[in-house]
């Protein structure tokens, strides 16, 4: 995901804040406005939740006031998926009001009955495509919603031309043949682009309660063989798509496209994880429907704004668990799919 530039000041406050474990800005926060979806995909749980614990409208506003204070400038809808909360548009506002910049993430399924709030409210929207033919997306998603998900983006693009509506696909066991179709299926429903993740298979993010399903590893991870043809696959890819590479149009670098297979090939025993560069915990926080802060999607909560201010968490809270994070050795940090990192010449943040 990425995000507007930051001002020079911005990001000198997020280089000395990292250097002295302050947090002087939090440039990022992810926020959930519900924890229902209307998916049922075989990487996430959210689709388990009933939503009936989500923060109201007033708890939202609350938190909008306090943000500019933190040096917050963007503020992601993700979830769950969002546009299922029946008010999403006045938390919108309530954010806007306060001079934050709004990004979606959404399935998509509902964009093409909500495109004009959406067009409204947000200045870029990510879809998450994670098949090319409705057989295999209703079989990755678990319903029948690809002819939605490309009516919606049309619907988005007759409303809002110049808004930025860019693909995101999660690549695991069910899908990772289809790295070229998807880069095709995104050029025919006219997005901007397209970026690529591996599925996360055991953390406790994104709805899921890994104590009780035991992760979703067995059904996601690739087994050797597979690990091999995933290689060659995105080798192929790398060659037949040179062009969209070069122009951005699919967001990841060869190196970090290659990151994948190597993921996949360390959950089978092959190998190291990935090296891991990122500062999420020092530049943004995630804030799930039910009031709980994360440090990022996959470490466990630092608290919850139903019982401690969110300034007090993010600047007293989130600096603890910061004082004993060692990216380079966390394990968390070392299976992490998600990566964000900042720097001082780099559009930022960048999540790769």
């Amino acid at each position: 995901m990425i995000v507007e530039r930051s001002g020079v000041a911005t990001a000198m406050f997020v280089r000395l804040g990292t250097m002295l474990n302050r947090t002087f800005v939090l440039p990022l926060l992810i926020f959930y406005p519900t924890s229902r979806c209307n998916s049922r995909c075989v990487s996430c749980d959210w689709w388990r939740h009933s939503g009936d614990d989500d923060l109201s409208i007033d708890d939202i506003e609350a938190v909008a006031a306090d943000l500019p204070a933190l040096g917050t400038s963007v503020v992601a809808f993700s979830g769950g998926e969002p546009l299922l909360r029946q008010d999403v548009f006045d938390a919108a506002a309530a954010f806007r009001s306060h001079g934050l910049t709004l990004q979606l993430l959404t399935s998509g399924v509902l964009l093409e009955r909500y495109a004009e709030g959406v067009a409204e409210h947000f200045t870029r929207v990510y879809v998450s495509l994670d098949a090319a033919t409705p057989e295999l997306y209703e079989r990755v998603r678990g319903i029948n919603a690809l002819q939605a998900v490309g009516c919606g983006v049309a619907r988005l693009r007759e409303v809002a031309p110049a808004l930025g509506v860019t693909a995101r696909a999660t690549l695991h066991r069910a899908n990772f043949r289809e790295l070229p179709r998807l880069i095709e299926h995104a050029k025919k429903i006219g997005v901007d682009g397209i970026s690529f993740l591996a599925a996360d298979t055991g953390s406790g993010a994104f709805g899921r309660d890994v104590w009780r399903s035991g992760g979703h590893g067995p059904r996601l991870a690739l087994d050797r063989a597979e690990v091999a043809e995933f290689e060659s696959i995105v080798e192929r890819t790398l060659t037949v798509y040179r062009a969209d590479f070069e122009s951005g149009f699919i967001a990841e670098s060869a190196d970090k496209l290659r990151r994948l297979p190597k993921y996949y090939a360390a959950l089978a025993g092959d190998g190291p994880f990935p090296p891991v560069h990122c500062n999420a915990p020092w530049v943004s926080a995630v804030l799930e429907a039910n009031g709980d802060v994360r440090p990022c999607f996959f470490h466990p909560p630092i608290g919850t704004i139903r019982r401690t201010p969110i300034q007090t968490l993010l600047t007293r809270h989130l600096r603890e668990f910061r004082a004993t994070l060692d990216v380079d050795s966390d394990p968390t940090c070392a299976r992490c799919v998600c990566t964000l990192s900042t720097g001082w010449r780099t559009r930022w943040p960048t999540r790769s």
